[in-house]
């Protein structure tokens, strides 16, 4: 599978296989250390099986994995692919993607201890979002363990990488960014935020930002009732 997020974006594996909370349907899953309002792409051609984005609820707590945002895109042979925590979500069911088409923008809906991507490829047995993963192979880095840094291809258009995180008609055939340029500070989509992204990601910072100052009020209120 190809990496499963935007062009000339470098982030390091958080958690691996069969550990910590990746056990039984999430065996073979990958966690993706990076901030809220990261671009998710998938990582091989299909079409969406499943897609949520209203959820505004998360915590480092089991129960709470009801109320993650996610895609699953269903490919040929069998086989999905399966994104968790986005905090806005911009595909369907039933769209075709391309291989590192924007679905969405990171999270930390749901079960998350921290703003992160969690992928994993399963075996499509199941209606649910959340079927059982199986062994699976990252394009150029095989099985990356925890804190490997994968960085996703370089932003441009060449022939075997469709353009990523851009759905803009009239850039469609230029160089979103120079190839092995690092992204700069803020910027949240190759060449900038996508035409009507901007006010998705205010809404999602500034439900993250709420929801910390929630959790913190909490914190503090505990901690006198103690």
């Amino acid at each position: 599978m190809g990496v499963p997020f935007a062009c000339g974006r470098v982030f390091p594996v958080s958690q691996g296989h069969d550990t910590g909370s990746h056990l039984q349907n999430d065996t073979y899953a990958w966690d993706f250390r990076m901030p809220v309002g990261t671009p998710i792409v998938s990582a091989e051609e299909g079409v969406v099986r499943l897609a949520r984005g209203d959820s505004t609820q998360g915590a480092c707590d089991p129960k709470m994995a009801q109320y993650a945002n996610y895609v699953v895109v269903a490919h040929a042979g069998g086989v999905e692919t399966q994104y968790l925590h986005f905090s806005a979500v911009v595909v369907k069911p039933g769209e075709k993607v391309r291989k590192g088409q924007l679905i969405g923008y990171s999270g930390n809906t749901g079960w998350s201890c921290g703003p992160h991507l969690h992928f994993k490829v399963a075996r499509s047995v199941g209606s649910g979002w959340n079927n059982p993963s199986t062994p699976a192979l990252i394009a150029g880095y095989g099985d990356p363990m925890r804190d490997t840094l994968i960085a996703a291809p370089a932003c441009g258009n060449t022939g075997d990488m469709p353009v990523m995180a851009a759905h803009d008609a009239a850039r469609a055939n230029e160089s979103l960014a120079p190839v092995g340029a690092p992204p700069r500070e803020g910027e949240q989509a190759a060449g900038g935020i996508p035409a009507g992204a901007k006010a998705i990601l205010e809404g999602a910072q500034k439900r993250e930002q709420s929801r910390a100052a929630d959790y913190a009020g909490g914190s503090r209120q505990a901690v006198r009732t103690e």
